[in-house]
């Protein structure tokens, strides 16, 4: 039986939408770097539900799975974005980049924004298992093993012209194939978990926007590329697609749920209701 396990209350509520708050006006006020910002904005309301309501299961649960399941998207999409001109990080703590051009900070804000949504979910929604990971994980890390294996073949090769698309249609296509897809086929097959998607959705895109403005204004991502939509610019010259906002506020956290419930709650062994 699936069933809600807590009903966040109104100070929680508050806590989880200021959290946004105070995380971008440190970042602007002290000129934060990219690093800082991204645990501001989207580890702290994480550890604040873990601290509130979790266990330390789940937090081990949710940074393995977060480890895991973004690595292999980071290292494809954010090498296919860069090369493609639709999103570039200025500066770095690191000098040296992953693959020359990845910054190490682009993995920290994946994994930090997936744990996030994971304890969030883990905690105030899903039943989950203690388990720290389910046998059907071994399936995408397999299948993520080839992908990648793949990927660096074309590298090694100095076939990197392959993951270049100057087009308008970049951003969606890349979106599409890695996170739009995926969601579909899961909510597809599993309809009934979308009503408890939905609201974690909106909290991140809440989360999401203010991060972008934010970042965009402190120059930490930059957008130069084409994209189907004229992006907003709201200090004239920090332009944030719409396509950024849609596939990471809205889409991003419901293929990280339907990735985390498939492959690791594994809803087709379950009773669902």
């Amino acid at each position: 039986m699936y069933k809600v396990i807590r009903q966040l209350q109104l100070l929680d509520k508050f806590f989880l939408l200021m959290l946004p708050i105070v995380a971008m006006f440190f970042s602007v006020k002290f000129n934060s770097s990219y690093s800082i910002s991204t645990i501001l904005f989207y580890a702290l309301p994480g550890i604040y539900v873990l601290l509130r309501f979790g266990k330390i299961w789940q937090w081990w649960k949710a940074l393995l799975f977060s480890v895991l399941f973004t690595t292999p998207f980071t290292i494809i999409v954010d090498y296919i974005g860069i090369k493609s001109g639709l999103w570039y990080t200025p500066t770095s703590s690191l000098a040296v980049r992953f693959l020359g051009i990845i910054p190490w900070e682009d993995f920290l804000w994946m994994i930090a924004g997936t744990y996030t949504i994971i304890m969030i979910y883990e905690t105030l929604v899903s039943e989950g298992k203690q388990e720290l990971i389910n046998r059907r994980a071994i399936y995408f890390v397999l299948s993520a093993i080839i992908v990648l294996s793949i990927f660096f073949l074309f590298f090694v090769t100095g076939r990197t012209d392959f993951f270049i698309f100057e087009s308008k249609y970049a951003y969606l296509i890349l979106a599409s194939i890695f996170f739009l897809f995926p969601a579909l086929l899961f909510v597809i097959k599993f309809p009934e978990y979308l009503k408890n998607f939905l609201p974690l959705s909106v909290y991140f895109l809440y989360l999401t926007i203010l991060f972008e403005i934010t970042a965009t204004y402190l120059h930490q991502w930059i957008f130069t590329g084409k994209y189907l939509i004229p992006p907003l610019n709201i200090f004239g010259n920090t332009p944030i697609p719409y396509e950024e906002l849609f596939f990471v506020g809205v889409v991003g956290p419901i293929v990280a749920l339907s990735l985390y419930e498939f492959f690791d709650n594994s809803p087709v062994e379950t009773n669902y209701k």
